[in-house]
């Protein structure tokens, strides 16, 4: 019997020690909850980065010119290049099988009419009036010639390299780069896992020899894209700087990477930051002009423009 007090504490404490640890998992749950939501991990880099050094592109001083305007009679939109040689952007239509010239006020120019695609997500431009389109369901990169003229494309025939990274057609590659200093193409892969590729020996191949295709995963971004972003939207190449941008909607941000994979800065595409007025709903497409200023394509029309501190 004397035993029995002693018996009683030892419970007594073994259910305050089980109900603070409940309690103390409850909260951790509610935290990732909430970090998860509210996309909590993303902000947490940008202020990483916000409080450092401005480097490269110096994203952090980038403030918004053209906040989210809508371009008409457009719907889907998804990728974006800078044809420097025309000053004007190029997107996709995935839905409607289109290419759409704007300039960089955001006034189409034109609309092409693509056959022998079936869902667009990328577009880059190579050099004078060629382009690579990625086509994702079918895992496809066709390079294409669009006139300057140019309102319908047959690209059924098209040099095309058939890239087999995930055959259920979904959350394959959303975004490509014509790296130039390199001469590869740089291939975004959405999610599940997300990484970058380099595409080498097929695209601005010479002309009369023997084909050398390489396709690799750059590894030295493995490690710095796998916790700072939730999914990779888009992939442009700065070849002023070497440095690549990485868009992701899921994140709602931009991260710059030097040549060796580390991330240098970072732009939030949120409400409240570098002037925007409301979250960059859906961002798709990524490009940067000549002159420095960043163009972001959001679904399903909306282009922003970010210029730099010194413009």
């Amino acid at each position: 019997m004397k035993y029995q007090p002693r018996l009683k504490v030892v419970k007594d404490t073994i259910i305050k020690t089980k109900t603070i640890s409940l309690w103390i998992l409850t909260i951790v749950l509610i935290l990732i909850t909430a970090i998860y939501y509210f996309r909590l991990e993303a902000l947490g880099w940008y202020f990483w980065h916000a409080n450092k050094p401005a480097d490269g592109l110096e994203l952090k001083n980038y403030q918004v010119e053209m906040d989210g305007l809508p371009i008409i009679g457009l719907e889907n939109a998804s990728g974006l290049t800078f044809n420097t040689e025309r000053n004007t952007l190029f997107t996709v239509l995935n839905k409607e099988s289109q290419i759409i010239e704007v300039d960089v006020n955001g006034k189409v120019l034109r609309k092409i009419n693509v056959t022998g695609v079936d869902d667009m997500e990328g577009i880059t431009h190579l050099s004078d009036n060629r382009y690579v389109i990625a086509d994702e369901r079918d895992n496809r990169l066709l390079e294409v010639t669009i006139d300057d003229d140019a309102t319908q494309l047959n690209a059924t025939h098209s040099k095309k390299l058939r890239l087999g990274i995930n055959p259920s057609g979904n959350k394959n590659f959303e975004g490509v780069s014509w790296d130039d200093n390199n001469n590869r193409l740089l291939v975004a892969k959405e999610r599940d896992p997300k990484y970058i590729l380099s595409v080498t020996g097929f695209f601005n191949a010479p002309e009369g020899l023997p084909l050398d295709i390489q396709i690799k995963q750059v590894e030295a971004f493995d490690a710095a894209i796998r916790w700072s972003l939730r999914d990779l939207s888009s992939v442009t190449y700065h070849s002023e700087t070497g440095h690549l941008l990485l868009l992701s909607d899921e994140s709602r941000l931009i991260k710059e990477y030097d040549e060796a994979g580390k991330a240098i800065g970072a732009l939030a595409l949120w409400r409240g930051f570098h002037g925007l007025k409301h979250h960059v709903p859906q961002a798709e497409g990524i490009a940067v002009g000549p002159d420095g200023r960043i163009y972001i394509m959001s679904e399903p029309n909306l282009l922003y423009v970010f210029k730099p501190k010194n413009l």
